[in-house]
C-alpha cells in the first residue's frame, strides 16, 4: 500500500464508491420521470425540476468517483504501479472532461441559452439562440466521445491492476472489466449507428455498474481495517 492508503482515507474513498453507485442510479432513471417536451421546445428542460436535478447529479457525480479511484490507486499502486497510475490518469481525465462537460450544460446551456431563449420575446434572438442550441449538442457529443474513450481506457487499466487476490478482490476487476465493456457499448450505440440497438445500454448500465461501484466501496472498506 502507499502512504495514502490510511483507514481514514479508504473508509472516505469507499464511501464515495457507495455514493457514487446511487448517483448512477440517478443518472440512469431520474430521466424516466422527464416532463413531455412539445414541438421540440427542448429549452423547456429547464423548467423540469427532475431534469435540473440530473444535472447537479451529473456535475457531482464523477467527483465522487474520482475519489473512489484514488482508493483503488493507494491500495495497488505498490502492487501494479504500471497499470494503478495508467488507470489514475486516465480517469483523471475522464472525470475532468465530464466535469466540464456538465458545467457547460448547467450554465450555458440552461443558465444562459435556455434561459434567454424562454425569457426573450424578439424573434431574432429567439432564432440565434435556437441555433445555440442545437449546436451545443455536437460540442457535447464531442466531449463525450472523448470522455467513452478514457473511461474505456482508464477500466482496462484498473481490471488489471485489481486482479488476483479473493474471491471480492477478483469481482472487483471483473467490475472494471465489465465497465470497459459497457464504456465499448456506449461507444458503438451513439457513434456507430446499427451496431447496436439503442436499448442495449438503457439494460446493460443499470444491470452491472451501481452494484460494481458499490462492490468496489466495500472491498476498499475491508482494506481499510487492515490499513
Amino acid at each position: 500500500m502507499t502512504p495514502l492508503a490510511t483507514p481514514a482515507f479508504l473508509r472516505f474513498a469507499a464511501a464515495c464508491w457507495a455514493v457514487s453507485s446511487l448517483t448512477t442510479l440517478g443518472l440512469i432513471f431520474l430521466p424516466y420521470g422527464f416532463a413531455p417536451i412539445a414541438d421540440g421546445e427542448t429549452a423547456r428542460r429547464l423548467l423540469d425540476p427532475l431534469y435540473m436535478l440530473r444535472v447537479w447529479v451529473a456535475l457531482f457525480h464523477p467527483l465522487f468517483v474520482l475519489v473512489g479511484v484514488m482508493g483503488v490507486f493507494a491500495v495497488r499502486a505498490a502492487v501494479a504501479p504500471g497499470a494503478a497510475f495508467t488507470g489514475l490518469v486516465f480517469f483523471l481525465l475522464w472525470a475532468g472532461t465530464e466535469a466540464v462537460q456538465q458545467s457547460l450544460t448547467l450554465v450555458t446551456l440552461n443558465w444562459t441559452w435556455r434561459t434567454g431563449y424562454l425569457q426573450s420575446t424578439d424573434a431574432a434572438a429567439h432564432d440565434l439562440l435556437r441555433q445555440y442550441l442545437q449546436a451545443f449538442d455536437g460540442v457535447s457529443d464531442g466531449l463525450f466521445f472523448f470522455i467513452l474513450v478514457a473511461f474505456i481506457v482508464a477500466d482496462v487499466a484498473y481490471a488489471m491492476a485489481t486482479w488476483g487476490g479473493d474471491s471480492l478482490q477478483r469481482t472487483v476487476a471483473v467490475g472494471f472489466g465489465l465497465a470497459a465493456g459497457l464504456g465499448v457499448v456506449s461507444a458503438l450505440t451513439s457513434f456507430g449507428p446499427g451496431v447496436f440497438p439503442d436499448a442495449l445500454m438503457a439494460v446493460l448500465y443499470p444491470l452491472f455498474q451501481p452494484a460494481a461501484r458499490l462492490l468496489t466501496g466495500v472491498w476498499l472498506w475491508r482494506h481499510s481495517a487492515a490499513a
